[in-house]
């Protein structure tokens, strides 16, 4: 099946020429494992394609050439060729043997009806570039992540895990296994569906989940540490990953004052914002005076918000809440730990009478994040080849277009 946005190589011309009017276009596919160049060509809707055989064709410059509508009817074995037909014919599609290199006078070429009158289609001045390229080997990768549902708990308790597993390298991997040093059995939730093969695909991430039960201890620290491991196999070659878990045991507030803190991601990639998010209140029933709020990884904190009756104290029954943008570097320890205290005190005539603290900790996961470019024209647009060439041979095809002025 052609992807008509993705396989999308050329614009065709009349006569060639990019100033004038575009009637057809050039649609290209390549496969590593045979050397084989998978050719579309479709005509502009209201334009209709003439069956003329010595003109319908792919050729390098003038001469070389590769295929035309001779080659029809199509038998399975390159060069073939086939005429598209629906109310009317719309266009042509063609196979040809090319090996992978950079060729600079790729010439494609049609005749059409158009304007009451027979027209010809071509490429770009009949002369565009072509660059071939398949990777032997591959590299192969791997990479997991593990998230608890929540972080800070109260035990006895049964944490709910999250996997991901994904497959950032550019072969496909099999053998692929999950394991926890803590939790299992890892359920399968899901994701082997491009295509559903049993492989870990490019691209691809696998969703596993795990329930693990907790008894303690319920003192306040980081009261369970576990890590899971991934791995697959490509060619003889095995490829693993680990990630830990990291889950603290909640802290009771300690009198009159609490600090619950959230981020607005559970993951996050290198260069991305994170906002904390930080609530402040009062338990007792004391107003509490001199109230600060420090995280020992972000700041500043802007806030407070939520003071009512602006008399600087936070009340009985206020909340007041603070925020704080954290970009991740990316060195950071993964996942990253960094925790909020708020402090506050209850006076009495002016005097401190009682001090209160409390802490809440902050876990994100950092997580490697793949970069994508766009260019406008004229540019290079790169076409990975991989609906053709399978799991076998990956390559990509590169068109320069001309400016013209």
């Amino acid at each position: 099946e052609w992807d008509l946005t993705n396989d999308h190589f050329a614009h065709m011309y009349r006569a060639g020429d990019p100033l004038k009017p575009i009637e057809s276009h050039l649609y290209l596919r390549y496969d590593c494992r045979t050397n084989t160049l998978y050719v579309l060509v479709l005509a502009e809707e209201g334009v209709e394609v003439l069956e003329q055989p010595d003109d319908a064709f792919v050729k390098l410059g003038t001469t070389t050439k590769l295929v035309d509508g001779n080659d029809s009817p199509p038998d399975g074995t390159p060069p073939d060729f086939e005429w598209i037909t629906d109310n009317g014919t719309t266009g042509w599609e063609a196979s040809a043997s090319l090996a992978p290199g950079i060729y600079s006078n790729l010439n494609v070429h049609v005749q059409v009806f158009d304007d009451d009158e027979s027209q010809t289609s071509a490429v770009a001045d009949r002369a565009i570039l072509l660059d071939i390229r398949c990777e032997t080997g591959g590299t192969p990768d791997i990479r997991v992540e593990k998230t608890p549902l929540d972080d800070n708990i109260t035990p006895p308790i049964t944490i709910e895990y999250e996997y991901q597993v994904c497959n950032p390298g550019d072969v496909p991997l099999s053998n692929v296994t999950v394991t926890d040093n803590t939790c299992s059995p890892l359920v399968f939730q899901g994701g082997d569906d491009s295509p559903a093969n049993g492989a870990l695909d490019p691209g691809e991430t696998w969703l596993y989940t795990c329930s693990y039960y907790f008894t303690g201890p319920s003192s306040p620290r980081t009261c369970v540490v576990n890590e899971v491991t991934a791995q697959g196999d490509y060619d003889g070659q095995t490829v693993k990953d680990e990630h830990p878990g990291v889950v603290h045991c909640a802290a009771p507030p300690e009198g009159g004052i609490q600090v619950l803190k959230t981020a607005d991601l559970e993951h996050a990639c290198p260069n991305q914002k994170v906002l904390y998010r930080y609530e402040v209140s009062s338990l007792g029933d004391s107003a509490l005076s001199n109230v600060t709020v420090h995280d020992d990884t972000c700041g500043p904190l802007i806030g407070p918000d939520g003071d009512d009756n602006f008399d600087g104290r936070l009340d009985p029954g206020e909340t007041w809440v603070y925020i704080c943008r954290y970009r991740v570097r990316g060195r950071e320890a993964n996942p990253l730990e960094n925790r909020v205290i708020a402090l506050g005190d209850a006076l009495e005539d002016g005097e401190v009478v009682a001090s209160f603290t409390d802490r809440h900790p902050g876990i994100l996961q950092i997580v490697p994040c793949r970069k994508v470019e766009f260019v406008p024209e004229p540019a290079t647009l790169l076409l990975t080849a991989t609906g053709l060439a399978g799991l076998a041979g990956y390559a990509s095809v590169t068109i320069r277009r001309r400016r013209h002025h």
